[in-house]
């Protein structure tokens, strides 16, 4: 047998393909172009070879590495924090999203949802402002809590375990072969870094997302930072995250996924790298396994095809989900 080394660059691609790298995608042409997208950045053999310094992937959250239905995981730890608050000071109910909360009137925070043409700010803006006033490190304790006991309604599983395993295969996969692999989330940053080495593989300082406003407080203990009211701009979505990511990384990604028309712009931020790029434009059509809805991806999808960015199929795509 030849020495790995003198293959031809087609033959290692079919021996990777061969392999079982990937082993929880279904043998299509969505896992064929990764594997060969990878194999042809990393072998020095190839004229697509980039240098590691430059293999940056970023990956989008809710709804392309864990469920995003019926509402984002992180309004209904929100939820709960409105419920306790209301509770605390019944003047608060009031105000909408708190009656809405202590009613379980989930239909109001659907509204809410980007995906329902709902205001994006506004939502980020409610989510914030739920946690506004306490430490830092309490709020970290208890979006932990939160993620460690909380269950979705539909499939009764801890949040933490309905992430996509395909997904995280795939993160595993890239930083097996050099990518730095980021999570650009359009939810809170600091609930995702929470939990996002457990779950993803992926340090919290590589965790970009939306931000609260931060204050030092000195106290008798020494400086201790306290979330404070008010949204830092740009939101971590739509034209936010290209800004985003230039902010915290400081170089264009040349892999990136998502699966909404808030990660349009980072897809083709891809294309603007200087390598060759992959954008992975993953599609929920598997209403028996998680949800099939095309709802507020479908400016994105049209540009796939435009641009030939890969469609990942769920339902065809996928051997397993969670």
């Amino acid at each position: 047998m030849k020495d790995r080394l003198s293959l031809s660059f087609y033959q290692r691609e079919e021996e990777l393909i061969m392999s079982g790298i990937l082993s929880l995608w279904n043998e299509t042409p969505a896992k064929k172009a990764i594997i060969s997208y990878v194999n042809a950045t990393t072998n020095p053999e190839s004229t697509d070879f980039v240098p590691e310094t430059e293999r940056i992937a970023i990956l989008d959250n809710d709804g392309t590495m864990w469920v995003e239905k019926p509402v984002y995981v992180q309004v209904f730890f929100v939820i709960d924090r409105l419920k306790q608050l209301a509770e605390a000071d019944p003047a608060l109910l009031d105000q909408p999203h708190f009656k809405a909360a202590a009613t379980g009137d989930l239909t109001y925070f659907f509204r809410l949802d980007p995906h329902a043409g709902g205001d994006v700010k506004l939502l980020m803006q409610m989510v914030f402002d739920s946690h506004a006033g306490m430490s830092q490190d309490d709020f970290m304790l208890m979006a932990k809590e939160f993620l460690e006991t909380a269950k979705h309604p539909r499939f009764g599983m801890l949040y933490k375990d309905l992430t996509y395993k395909p997904m995280v295969e795939l993160v595993h996969y890239l930083g097996d072969s050099g990518f730095k692999v980021y999570l650009a989330s359009g939810g809170g940053m600091s609930f995702m870094r929470v939990i996002s080495e457990e779950i993803y593989n992926i340090p919290r300082e590589r965790v970009i997302g939306s931000n609260i406003s931060f204050e030092t407080r000195m106290t008798d203990e020494g400086p201790v930072i306290f979330r404070r009211r008010g949204l830092v701009d740009p939101i971590d979505d739509g034209a936010g995250k290209p800004v985003n990511i230039e902010l915290h990384i400081g170089r264009k990604p040349i892999l990136a996924a998502g699966n909404s028309d808030g990660d349009l712009h980072m897809l083709w931020l891809a294309q603007k790298s200087g390598f060759r790029s992959l954008s992975l434009l993953l599609r929920h059509d598997d209403a028996k396994r998680e949800y099939a809805y095309d709802e507020g991806s479908e400016k994105t999808l049209q540009m796939a095809k435009e641009r030939g960015w890969v469609v990942v199929s769920m339902k065809d795509d996928w051997k397993t989900v969670f």
